[in-house]
């Protein structure tokens, strides 16, 4: 039934014709590639942050914009032109376009947005204090990014603005639609005929694209797991774009109640 269903898919668009689907060799080097300028660029910023006491969040902010949404998108125009015979069909890019209604949106979004939240406030840094220490003791404390919630007490108010701003601009809207509309709208179609494990190895293989912490790994798949199935089950990226862009939303909500004093930290 799984093989006759992606059959139809196939064949229910050109771009998705055999010639577009991508080996698991290819599945694996693009999920991961973009990966590699993203590290790289992240140390380099963080160390030099840190020689002037600035929190490593600015060098994720900046490796951002500066370098892992420029390659992405450098590598999308690549590989659609590739496809499309030199020009790229933006359409095709990105096959799974299909509209869900806004109650289905909401009705399968919010619980997946909650539960990612939770991997990330809860379980997510539970598991890293286990893995981090054991096996990745050796990394410096200026290159692990970890939640910091009394970080805008140590900032001037025009650094934290600059931090706000970046994060909202940087991470939520650039960083988030730019990683799901590579991970989820382009590389997951072209590998559907693997047929329902697909959608796992794409949030294994996207948890491992993040190299900047190795030690999330296990979060990030448990994470994504659920969401990479639902774009699949729907065929709809937009579904995807909503829990992937709002779960950092509420995240830069959480870092606005912070910074303008809504909240209180614990003592």
């Amino acid at each position: 039934m799984e093989n006759t269903s992606a059959a139809s898919t196939q064949l229910s668009s050109p771009l998705l014709r055999e010639s577009s689907r991508h080996t698991l060799g290819q599945s694996i080097l693009l999920h991961l590639l973009p990966g590699v300028p993203l590290v790289v660029g992240y140390f380099i910023f963080a160390a030099v942050l840190a020689r002037f006491g600035l929190p490593n969040i600015l060098a994720l902010m900046l490796t951002t914009i500066l370098v892992e949404v420029p390659v992405i998108w450098w590598l999308l125009i690549r590989l659609g032109r590739r496809e499309s015979d030199g020009s790229v069909d933006w359409r095709a890019l990105f096959p799974w376009r299909r509209s869900v209604p806004v109650w289905q949106i909401l009705l399968v979004g919010l619980p997946l947005i909650v539960f990612s939240m939770l991997m990330i406030a809860g379980v997510g840094p539970a598991v890293e204090d286990v893995i981090r220490p054991t096996l990745f003791g050796w990394v410096p404390d200026w290159f692990v990014l970890r939640p910091d919630p009394a970080m805008f007490a140590t900032m001037s108010r025009e650094l934290a603005l600059a931090t706000w701003v970046l994060t909202l601009f940087g991470l939520a809207l650039l960083g988030g639609v730019t990683q799901e509309l590579y991970f989820r709208g382009f590389l997951l179609p072209r590998m559907n005929h693997h047929g329902s494990w697909a959608p796992a190895l794409n949030a294994l293989l996207f948890a491992v694209f993040h190299l900047t912490s190795p030690w999330s790994w296990p979060a990030f798949f448990v994470m994504v797991l659920p969401w990479a199935y639902v774009v699949r089950w729907k065929e709809s990226v937009q579904l995807g774009l909503f829990i992937h862009v709002g779960m950092l939303l509420l995240q830069w909500l959480g870092m606005t109640l912070l910074l303008f004093g809504l909240v209180e930290l614990p003592a």
